[in-house]
């Protein structure tokens, strides 16, 4: 006879590992909160951009997906206007009044606080709540887990106090702008909040048409990460977008109404290579480059050619060390000694993270060798250990009612 908890799996096709966060939430939130009576759930998955990385600013064509690595969210309305948020992350409160929302710095608090704040100020919140949040995404992710951790206290909110869904996402948009400037990007929310089981997800944001691919099923993503911070690494992707803004001015000198870099083709680029600085040059080169390989990565999907697919992976990621200086010589030793092994199709850098890592999609039966290898070479090398994490796409963000969390 099944459980209740493994009938409520079955009748909503949820992911194991979903769940599993699901029920430690739950339960840490009435460690905390003394029940959990009355709450709403939410789980959301950590976005990763495969290919369009830093083409988002210049309303580009991206290719995502959603890993199996989760925000989960207990949240419940109060009577009173008393606001306690608790950090199941690494064990802190927050405790203030609703008419106080205060400024934040903590790397985690400063995101759900002013989530919170937004809507406070757009008057759809009106009185208080208590809520837990946690993530199992490794840091290396960078602002997928922060999008993610976003957009599951946000959905968590919406749901509690009935709000539109209309429209809602652009709160996270909005909140990441004061937060981090454009880097922003509103591809992994899309990709957090709509993406399907088992698929790529693309997004054109100059039209914000979505699509969805298949996934080779027979393929894991080994993310490895090296554990290096990277020193002013928001104020690095920002000179990125600087630089790219200064080659569209120069650019309209001699192509008229260009709204940004999607308007500029490869042809009248490489016309124009003396017209421009040669690092502002290389800067547009990988972005104008970078979109035409997000449209011959969907039509290698479409036709299930997979090693090509991988191939303009590896071409992405020397385009990002090349010409937009992003890489360091760990991850491009990683993606040297990835891209000919035989079970692996697609070794890349992961963009817009504080931590410098690589994703790859490897093929399950041989993950756990590859990983062996690649450890192995990377500690002869430079006498540091990589951490190794293996995951598999996920679906978009869920919702749980009370019901639902009464049967876990």
């Amino acid at each position: 006879m099944k459980s209740i908890f493994e009938d409520l799996q079955i009748k909503k096709n949820i992911e194991t590992k979903a769940l599993e966060s699901l029920k430690k939430a739950k339960q840490k939130f009435t460690e905390v909160f003394g029940d959990s009576s009355n709450t709403i759930g939410i789980t959301a998955p950590a976005g990763m951009i495969i290919l369009g990385d830093h083409t988002h600013y210049n309303d580009g064509i991206l290719l995502s997906m959603p890993l199996n690595s989760y925000t989960t969210v207990i949240l419940r309305k109060r009577k009173d206007f008393g606001i306690k948020i608790y950090n199941a992350i690494n064990g802190t409160l927050r405790e203030f009044n609703f008419f106080e929302i205060p400024t934040e710095t903590d790397v985690y608090f400063k995101y759900v606080v002013g989530i919170t704040r937004l809507l406070k100020a757009d008057n759809l919140i009106n009185r208080g709540f208590e809520a837990l949040f946690v993530s199992d995404a490794p840091d290396c992710i960078g602002l997928g887990k922060f999008s993610s951790i976003q957009i599951a206290f946000l959905c968590a909110l919406r749901k509690t106090f009935r709000l539109n869904a209309e429209g809602s996402l652009k709160y996270v948009h909005i909140n990441e702008l004061e937060l981090l400037g454009k880097i922003s990007n509103v591809a992994l929310h899309h990709t957090i909040c709509n993406s399907k089981k088992n698929r790529f997800f693309f997004i054109d944001l100059r039209t914000m048409q979505e699509k969805q691919s298949n996934y080779n099923s027979d393929y894991e993503v080994v993310i490895l990460d090296t554990q290096h911070k990277i020193i002013d690494s928001l104020l690095l992707c920002n000179e990125r977008i600087e630089e790219c803004e200064i080659g569209v001015k120069g650019l309209r000198l001699y192509i008229w109404g260009i709204k940004n870099l999607r308007d500029v083709s490869l042809e009248f680029l490489l016309r124009h290579i003396h017209m421009l600085p040669r690092r502002i040059f290389n800067r547009i080169l990988y972005n104008v480059k970078e979109r035409i390989r997000v449209e011959e990565a969907v039509d290698a999907l479409k036709k299930r050619d997979y090693r090509t697919f991988g191939r303009i992976i590896s071409q992405s990621h020397w385009s990002l060390s090349a010409d937009y200086e992003l890489s360091d010589e760990l991850c491009n030793f990683i993606v040297r000694n990835s891209e000919n092994i035989d079970c692996v199709y697609g070794s890349k850098m992961i963009s817009c993270s504080q931590y410098r890592g690589t994703f790859q999609l490897v093929r399950k039966e041989c993950a756990a060798d590859y990983i062996d290898h690649i450890k192995k070479l990377y500690n002869e090398k430079f006498k540091q250990e990589l951490i190794a994490y293996r995951f598999q796409p996920a679906e978009g963000m869920r919702e749980y009612t009370s019901k639902d969390l009464e049967k876990i």
